[in-house]
């Protein structure tokens, strides 16, 4: 049990002398715990809810070069972030896959313009596998994306990008950091640094399930805390300045009956300089995104009435059928932790690019980027550690070829097996699949049991989540291993107190304490569908 493991982890936590001590179990900072590890490094990884809790989980699902970035001459990040998508479709397979993206012309010179940029596009990923865009008639644009508004359309360009699950490749990223060696916790804040003559020596963090503190001996501290990379920086020296410039973007989630299509959009230009998707994904339509400037940043932020105004309008001016209020199945919400030491607040002229910065006691920050360059991120926050900490004997990064969880014994048609074994839909064989790779068949086992009747999402996966992916409340299940309350907020409402029961048993809970984590699931799902239900 889960339970019983975390309090050893703990004691390994205050006896050891870590290499380096990561705060902030997102993309950035589980990338750079397994990098890390690989090396060679004795490292701990601690996140203060769960593991992409935060931005990590909310992207818009894609793995991309950022067509977007052709008008702002950002080369050197397209090269890098279309290098990273290959290693990606690569490394794991289950997890990222080709996504065709439909851009609609409705203008004369559009189509020879936009080809021009896609050349680009294609030139910058010359070692990658997927197909060059082409240019399509409105016919074939009609077939790709039967949801789109046809008047006035030319036809379009037809260009390959990838999508992934993003919290799911993020808890694969810290199983794998603790499969090579490193110390992994979630639910553990850091309540003060320790120093010796200036220079940070570890800290002292809390464990937020019992209550009890403990001393983190390491050489080396990185911050990775995304949108909470100044509340650590001020713990370390209350007079440094500010350098967050957080944006806010949110998602709609619709029924494929909604918005029928065979391929994404992207749509170009809209009113606040932006581009917008519209993607097909876990077998339903995200509509983002926006990017709202915020001045305060929270765990659960929640869509601006604006925000879903916004995407609405938008998406009803592409699309045949407008879309309403009660289309909408579930919304999110996440903030880019963008960094901009000149203060400069226009959120949607700041570089994607990373910024790492070093205190005058050792802290080392990182932030800005996006989900396509983790890896690299990664790569380039180990090497800045080595050389800060004198730690050079560590050597090179090894993880361009590193396989995830789940890449052995996938394959592209391995639903079909799954599909005949667990006798279920062809779309929830395609989940399973996707969602665990050649691991499924040691999850499901032989024969899995239902959480509720009629429903493809099974018990045994919920016991996986609390054994082996640090899950320990209910909407880490719902939220970010399921990914439902992302998909459909009914749906996760029903599953709340099912996962409750298993997860009781797992982890040891008593029946007040299921009713209160159940409780608090609940009540974050009433928050979301509220704010465009009005309900």
């Amino acid at each position: 049990m889960q339970k019983h493991d975390r309090k050893s982890r703990f004691e390994k936590l205050k006896e050891e002398q870590f290499d380096l001590l990561i705060l902030g179990g997102g993309a950035t900072g589980a990338g750079a715990a397994l990098d890390a590890s690989l090396r060679g490094l004795k490292v701990a990884l601690l996140e203060k809810s769960d593991f992409a809790s935060g931005t990590s989980s909310r992207s818009t699902k894609l793995i991309h070069g950022g067509v977007r970035y052709l008008a702002q001459f950002h080369f050197k990040l397209i090269h890098e972030a279309l290098t990273e998508r290959q290693r990606l479709l690569e490394n794991a397979p289950h997890l990222v896959k080709p996504l065709p993206f439909i851009l609609p012309t409705y203008k004369l010179y559009e189509k020879p313009y936009y080809s021009i940029g896609m050349t680009m596009y294609d030139i910058l990923a010359w070692k990658g596998n997927l197909p060059s865009h082409k240019r399509v008639s409105k016919e074939e644009v009609e077939k790709d994306f039967p949801a789109l508004q046809t008047k006035g359309l030319t036809g379009g360009i037809l260009y390959y990008d990838s999508q992934f699950n993003d919290a799911r490749l993020n808890v694969n990223l810290a199983r794998a950091a603790s499969k090579e060696g490193a110390l992994v916790l979630n639910q553990t804040e850091l309540v003060s640094f320790q120093k010796k003559d200036g220079k940070i020596t570890g800290g002292k963090v809390k464990d937020l399930l019992s209550g009890e503190t403990y001393n983190v001996k390491a050489k080396v501290v990185v911050n990775a805390t995304g949108p909470w990379v100044d509340d650590i920086r001020l713990k370390d020296d209350p007079r440094t300045y500010r350098v967050l410039s957080p944006s806010q973007g949110i998602h709609l989630v619709f029924k494929k009956e909604t918005i029928p299509c065979n391929t994404a959009l992207i749509i170009p230009k809209t009113k606040d300089g932006r581009v917008v998707f519209i993607i097909p994904w876990e077998d339903h339509v995200i509509l983002g995104t926006t990017d709202t400037p915020i001045h305060e940043v929270s765990q659960d932020p929640m869509p601006l009435e604006s925000e879903v105004e916004f995407l609405l309008q938008t998406g009803s001016d592409y699309l045949a059928k407008p879309l309403q209020r009660k289309d909408i199945i579930s919304v999110f919400s996440g903030i880019r932790p963008l960094i901009s030491p000149e203060g400069n607040q226009d959120t949607k002229s700041i570089s994607r690019e990373e910024v790492i910065l070093v205190s005058s006691s050792g802290l080392i920050t990182m932030g800005g980027g996006k989900w396509s360059t983790y890896r690299k991120m990664s790569e380039d926050l180990i090497d800045r550690v080595l050389k800060e900490g004198g730690l050079e004997e560590f050597g090179a990064s090894r993880t361009a070829k590193y396989a995830f969880p789940g890449k052995v014994g996938y394959s592209e048609n391995l639903y079909k097996e799954i599909q005949k074994m667990y006798k279920v839909s062809e779309a929830s064989a395609k989940r399973l699949q996707n969602f665990y790779g050649g691991e499924v068949f040691i999850i499901l086992g032989k024969k899995p049991t239902p959480l509720l009747k009629g429903v493809e999402y099974f018990q045994e996966e919920v016991e996986w989540f609390a054994q082996e992916e640090f899950a320990l409340t209910v909407t880490d299940v719902l939220a970010r291993r399921f990914r439902i309350q992302f998909l459909d907020l009914k749906l996760s409402a029903k599953l709340a107190t099912p996962v409750s029961q298993i997860l009781a048993k797992q982890l040891g809970w008593k029946e007040a304490q299921r009713k209160e984590k159940e409780s608090e699931a609940l009540g974050l799902i009433e928050s979301l569908r509220s704010t465009y239900d009005g309900k």
